[in-house]
Parts: structure tokens; sequence; C-alpha cells
């Protein structure tokens, strides 16, 4: 089990938390807000505020990266994953990552339900993953069969979260036994578990990890008992409804191809970071998940620094959220739009396009973006409707 990490550090900076604010499908924090709490809340993503085939791993197969003695236990998931190697994984965490906001609101869970309209865009894709926000990230990355996923955020909680799940999802073999495990009657078990899984880490460290674990645990629980029942029809639409979802998502984490890491879209470290990892892997990005974070910031120069850095080919797509009343929703909130990522990134070299709305205003005035596509609420630029 992978769990151990170095401590990750944490500063209070505005403009860090603004940037990054909406990633999850949740709003800025108000002016209040973004004052220290002596006792952050958990919380659910409220409504946003209106604003104006699969590919044949290129990793090689490879013997476990950590002793025998301190792999997961014999239960594996029905993966085709290898492990990394100690070097592989190396290459993985290597590199500097944005400093964390200290937020008092900790979002850990996703308003976000209808990610299956992606679903034929995205399937079997391959590749690297990078996506924000808590668990739906795993329904879209198992979906991708992505072979390496990176998962960051700007809140430490949403990050140390995916922490938590590493843990209890290696420590599960199904879904139902996840579920099981944020359960008030298995409470004092996980937390043992989360302690024994954390021991490597510097005690303060280790508590904050159960203690979140703790807090949120009601909280997933609740959102979780949905995600395992959701479906389309008879068509099972979540990594958790799915068992061959979680296996993969399972998969990933017990072959050491997941990194949780501080992030910030317009910061320095992290994006470039992740492109580097990727790159030094030969493995290109096929998904990068925004959910909503476009709403709160211009493409500044470091932001199309961070996109180009990124090795994409034909298959490559970056999957983004919108709420506005101008757009048709597929569920209560939000309208789903998939882009190319080679199309974003040429588009990000016109010096038009300095926003997402400027971006999609001049899509639509060349005639690139589909709003009739023939499923509510998706919407596509650059790309022709896919069948199934």
């Amino acid at each position: 089990m992978s769990v151990v990490r170095p401590a990750l550090s944490v500063a209070a900076s505005f403009g860090l938390c603004l940037s990054l604010a909406g990633c999850g499908a949740h709003p800025p924090a108000t002016a209040p807000e973004r004052q220290a709490s002596p006792a952050p809340m958990i919380a659910s993503a409220p409504a946003p505020a209106p604003v104006p085939e699969a590919s044949s791993s290129v990793l090689a197969a490879s013997a476990p990266s950590k002793p025998a003695s301190e792999t997961t236990p014999p239960s594996k998931a029905a993966t085709d994953l290898t492990p990394l190697t100690a070097e592989q994984r190396a290459t993985l965490l290597a590199g500097a990552e944005d400093t964390l906001a200290v937020t008092p609101i900790h979002y850990v869970k996703s308003n976000e339900v209808r990610h299956d309209v992606w679903f034929p865009y995205i399937r079997g894709v391959g590749g690297a993953y990078l996506g924000v926000g808590s668990d739906q990230n795993y329904t879209v990355a198992a979906m991708a069969r992505s072979e390496l996923m990176f998962l960051s955020d700007i809140d430490r909680s949403v990050v140390d979260l995916h922490r938590v799940y590493e843990a209890l999802i290696e420590a599960s073999e199904t879904p139902e036994a996840l579920l099981a495990r944020f359960d008030r009657a298995q409470e004092g078990e996980s937390a043992a578990l989360l302690e024994s899984g954390f021991l490597g880490l510097p005690e303060p460290e280790r508590r904050r990890l159960v203690r979140l674990y703790r807090n949120a645990r009601e909280t997933v629980l609740v959102h979780l008992r949905h995600v395992i029942k959701r479906k389309r029809g008879e068509a099972p639409t979540s990594w958790l409804s799915d068992p061959a979802m979680y296996e993969h998502i399972r998969g990933l984490y017990l072959t050491d191809r997941v990194r949780q890491m501080g992030g910030d879209l317009t910061g320095a470290n992290s994006l470039q970071t992740a492109a580097a990892a990727a790159r030094a892997l030969g493995v290109p990005f096929r998904v990068i998940y925004l959910s909503n974070a476009e709403e709160y910031f211009d493409y500044s120069k470091q932001f199309i620094a961070n996109f180009k850095a990124f090795e994409t080919d034909e298959k490559s797509v970056l999957l983004r959220t919108i709420y506005s009343k101008d757009w048709v929703h597929a569920d209560q909130l939000w309208a789903y739009q998939v882009q190319p990522l080679t199309d974003f990134k040429r588009r990000l070299g016109e010096r038009k396009n300095r926003s997402r709305n400027a971006m999609l205003k001049y899509a639509e005035h060349d005639g690139t973006l589909d709003r009739e596509t023939g499923v509510k609420g998706l919407s596509l630029i650059s790309l022709a409707v896919a069948e199934g």
C-alpha cells in the first residue's frame, strides 16, 4: 500500500485559493470564508453562483516497486496493470508541487452526476489522466482505462481525502466493502487501518489524515450511497456502480500508478511536474478534467505554458462543466463539454482566447461549437458526435 507520503506544505494565499476555487464544482469562497477558521467544515458542493478501444500500456511490465513485506496482501484487483518499478515510481513522485491553500470549508464530494455523457469520448483511451476535485475523478479515469492518474486540488483536505481513499480502496475488494468502511459501525476499524497504513508518517500528519476520515465519514458515506446506485437505464455509470470500473481504480492504486498532489492550474509547479513525469514515463495525457475551474480565472501566461507542457495526441481530450442559464444542463446544474486537447492548446495560442468564455464565444463564431449533439446537456468543440 503506497500511502506514505512526504508532508505537504501549506500556505494561505488568496490568489492561489481563487485560482482553483471552482474545482470539484463549487464556487469561490466569499471574503469572510477566506479567513482562518478554528473549526474547518466538511461540506458538500453548493450550487455555483451564475457567471457571465483500450490502448496498450507504454509502461513496461515490471516487478513490484516495493519489497514483498511491504506490498499489499494477496487480494488484487482484476487488472492488466503492472506495478511500476522503483525507478518509475520515483519518476512519478519527483518534482515540486504548488503550495496548498488554507480553506475553512472542504468540498469532499461533487454535485456533478452525469459524467456518463462523456463516456463515448473517453472510453478506453488509456494514457495519463489529470483531474481536480474528489471521487468523480475515479469514474472518469476508470472509463478511460487510464494508466497513470494525477489527482490535484488546491484544498489540502481534498488531496488528503484521496490519500484516505487510497488506503481504504486497497483494503476493499468490492465497492460494497469500501462503502462499508465509511459506515459508523466500521469507523473504529477503518481508523485503525489508516493508523497502520500511515504509520511511517510524522505523527501530526497521521493524526490529521485520520481526523479527516472521522470528520468527513458521514458526508462521504451519504454521497457514496448515491454513487453506488448511479445508473442510466440498466447501465451502471459510476466507479462504484460498475465493478469493472472499481477494479480499475483499485488496480491503479495497487500498482502505484497514482499521485495525489496539491495543485493550482495557474501555478508554476504541479502541472509542469505532472507533464514532466508522464513524459519521462512515455505516457501521453489522454484526459484532463477541469470541472468548472476555468470560471474563476483568465488564461494567464503560466496557465498556457502549463498546458503546452502536456504531451498529447489525437485521442486526448479536455473535459469541463459549465453552469449558466444560457446552456442546457444534463443534470440540475451542469452542462458537460468535450474538447480535443490539441484544439484547446491551439486556441490558447491565439490572443483573443484569454478566458473560457472568450474561447467558447469564438468557437461558436467559427462554427466549431456543437450544442446540438443529440445528448441533453452535452456540447462539443471541434469534435464529431460519437456513437454509443
